[in-house]
């Protein structure tokens, strides 16, 4: 972008489109919502808070593409919410988590967020989804609604807005960082594959400039649709380009079905594989000969030996078992959680635009990753980056790299203030 963006404020006057959301990059999007809100006030939709219950919302992709992200959001979320209330609520208020299925589909998050908003009347909604959800809810529903909307998923950028947060990283913090890293570790030739839409698109992106800018080689880049089957045509168009490394942003389900079509090809000790999103979610979808030796390039892993994540997963499996994982959209979200409850503690209310005005600058010392902290500027959050590597044990990765606590970067955003 040439001008840095204030918020949502360049919108085009006609309502966006399924077509739209699916088409256009994020930072298009959002550049595109603005215009019509110019000279309109919208009603406020007060949080509820009756007999001393305030409602959370939980939009979860419990069905569609993105069901495998699921379960652990949803323990998360639940435990955060759990030992809140038996710390004694939020301003003495019992916590109620109010969740709806958004089916990883537009139409229907665009319509659970507005339920939320609009009748259930939640005083802030954490939202697991795609981007193209995302971008939807932003711009049709947060922003023009007034509500608070906090993502707990990384994401290619784009959103810069005064209502949504988001405590997944940003391309800085998970892509810039691993190109540098996995060229020297493997090699200068990069592959790139993405899910065809604004996360695939808009992370594969980022990662040209970061190749270009390190000196290194972009082999080919390829982009499929949404719940493609057949990856043996890309994955024989990697392997002929002689690609040192792979860096890949495919979505949900799709991952799996890619990996263990790339494993018959006998590839895997020939070209590494990168990844934003591989965890402890993935990987027993494979057979134990094939786990090991996928590199994960995220802000949280089970495997992070530090007290205070040992302590929190301690707590995680006494209330789900040990079959339960813990992935980095689960962390997230129970960071999420708490972020919220912290920034209403900070206002002394659960009123929308005191607790947005808390939120910006709002640490949250005692997050599992390490204390993060959403930036007041661009409302993305500090976050710890690490490299792990996964083995035969499938909730088991090898921390190859610990870079500490990284500020999000991105210059072209300044949300505005009320």
């Amino acid at each position: 972008m040439a001008e840095k963006q204030s918020g949502l404020t360049s919108l085009t006057s006609r309502k966006l489109s399924r077509r739209d959301v699916l088409q256009l990059g994020g930072a298009a999007i959002v550049s595109a919502a603005a215009a019509s809100m110019v000279g309109w006030a919208p009603k406020r939709y007060a949080p509820a808070v009756v007999s001393s219950e305030v409602k959370l919302g939980l939009m979860n992709t419990l069905t569609g593409a993105g069901s495998i992200h699921a379960p652990s959001v949803l323990n998360c979320a639940k435990l955060a919410v759990d030992e809140i209330n038996a710390s004694g609520g939020v301003l003495g208020s019992r916590v109620f988590l109010e969740i709806e299925d958004n089916h990883t589909d537009v139409d229907i998050s665009i319509q659970k967020a507005t339920k939320l908003v609009k009748d259930t009347k939640v005083a802030a909604m954490i939202d697991m989804s795609f981007s193209n959800q995302r971008i939807a809810v932003a711009t049709q529903v947060a922003e023009p609604l007034k509500a608070i909307y906090i993502s707990p998923v990384f994401y290619e950028g784009g959103i810069c807005g005064r209502y949504f947060f988001n405590t997944g990283a940003i391309a800085n913090q998970n892509i810039e960082t691993m190109v540098p890293w996995a060229g020297k570790e493997f090699g200068k030739r990069f592959y790139l594959i993405g899910s065809d839409y604004a996360w695939g698109r808009g992370s594969a992106a980022a990662a040209k400039k970061a190749i270009d800018a390190n000196g290194f080689e972009l082999a080919g880049e390829e982009y499929a649709p949404l719940g493609q089957t057949e990856w043996s045509a890309i994955i024989q168009r990697m392997a002929d380009a002689g690609a040192n490394f792979g860096f890949l942003w495919i979505a949900g389900n799709d991952l799996v079905t890619f990996l263990k079509q790339f494993i018959d090809f006998g590839l895997k000790d020939k070209v590494r594989l990168g990844f934003t999103y591989m965890s402890e979610e993935v990987t027993p979808s494979l057979p134990p000969e094939n786990r090991a030796g996928l590199l994960a390039s995220t802000s949280y892993l089970m495997s992070l030996d530090t007290p205070q994540n040992k302590e929190f997963l301690d707590r995680f499996t006494a209330s789900f078992g040990k079959d339960q994982v813990v992935t980095a959209f689960g962390e997230a979200t129970y960071d999420s959680v708490y972020l919220w409850k912290l920034a209403c503690e900070k206002a002394g209310t659960f009123e929308t635009e005191a607790v947005v005005n808390a939120l910006e600058g709002m640490s949250f010392p005692d997050a599992p990753q390490g204390p993060i902290r959403i930036d007041p500027v661009t409302h993305n959050s500090t976050l710890r980056e690490i490299v792990g590597e996964s083995t035969e044990d499938p909730i088991k990765f090898n921390i190859l790299a610990d870079l500490g606590m990284i500020d999000p970067v991105w210059p072209d955003c300044v949300v505005p203030k009320a």
